[in-house]
């Protein structure tokens, strides 16, 4: 398939960007390493008259140390990220995650900004135009109701985000920039938790920087997949210790990652921990696996890094 008739706008800074964007009355994406993006348009899942490419923006790019944070422009590619040696050693957990999205090839295109930002995906969703209207519209699409979870006016498509979930459980900050001026906020104010709406990004507003408080952790990801090469996550699940205190997160079940903090890691949290997540999860059929295997999964997935960061700490 071929992309749709757009036109195409290279910026040279966040002001131009922002700039270009007003001019197209709100109809325009920004453009990054494309790969979530670009198959999106070429479906025709979105109706936009521009594109906005922010690769020359110099002020996204790069990773810096200020003020006891590791900063991460968001247009720095998976793999340079993956190979800054300070995220090895002090996020094991962020590291394993950008180590398995995807294949090397894809992470030197793909961003960090594009892959936090990136849509929620459904098997009755990401299909061509011609698939979806022989099915009919589903709800995100602006149809009456869901194709997957019938007569609901809501939507199901799953946040798959290899990156989020241990970012989250880093306790990862982000900077954004629009017409509004700048401003910082904690990565989970970033969902919304509305799959039809996945974020709560102001329009025209740019993701300029992620923020991870540069502390050594010890941490775990484990995504479960088809295909170990390429495949989006089914189910994810990142953990996080510092200090005693662990944060778990939980992803590709939902509309947004679920993140749960524990203060004192013993055998009783673990049991309530994971009894918690077997709660909250709630997938549908919207895969290519059945929906009670997923959700045994998370919990199974959560144990196993759960598990694996402890033992190496009281090794």
């Amino acid at each position: 398939m071929i992309l749709p008739q757009l036109m195409y706008k290279k910026a040279k800074t966040l002001e131009e960007a922002i700039q270009s964007f007003k001019k197209s009355d709100g109809k325009a994406f920004y453009l990054a390493g494309g790969t979530d993006i670009v198959p999106r348009l070429k479906l025709r899942l979105h109706r936009i008259n521009a594109l906005i490419d922010l690769k020359a923006v110099k002020e996204l790019k790069g990773i810096s140390v200020a003020n006891e944070w590791l900063s991460i422009g968001a247009n720095t590619t998976l793999f340079e990220i993956k190979n800054h040696p300070p995220v090895k050693e002090h996020f094991p957990a962020f590291f394993q995650s950008l180590d398995a999205t995807s294949c090397e090839t894809l992470q030197m295109r793909g961003t960090i900004g594009g892959n936090i930002l990136q849509n929620t995906r459904c098997l009755f969703y990401n299909k061509s135009l011609e698939w979806r209207k022989a099915k009919g519209f589903c709800f995100k699409m602006g149809g009456e109701s869901c194709n997957v979870v019938p007569n609901t006016k809501a939507c199901f498509a799953n946040y798959c985000s290899d990156n989020a979930p241990p970012l989250l459980s880093l306790s990862a900050e982000a900077i954004l920039k629009g017409t509004n001026g700048e401003r910082r906020i904690k990565l989970e104010e970033i969902f919304s938790g509305n799959s039809k709406e996945p974020f709560t990004i102001l329009p025209g507003e740019i993701l300029t920087r992620i923020l991870i408080p540069l502390r050594k952790t010890k941490g775990a990801y484990e995504k479960m997949r088809v295909r170990d090469s390429i495949d989006y996550p089914l189910v994810n699940a990142a953990f996080t210790l510092e200090n005693g205190r662990g944060k778990l997160s939980v992803g590709a079940v939902g509309a947004c990652p679920i993140l749960h903090t524990v203060d004192n890691m013993n055998e009783n949290t673990l049991r309530d921990l994971m009894d918690r997540i077997y709660a909250d999860v709630k997938p549908v059929a919207n895969t290519i696996l059945p929906a009670s295997y997923r959700k045994k999964m998370a919990r199974v997935l959560a144990k196993r890094v759960i598990t694996n960061v402890l033992k190496e700490a009281n090794a």
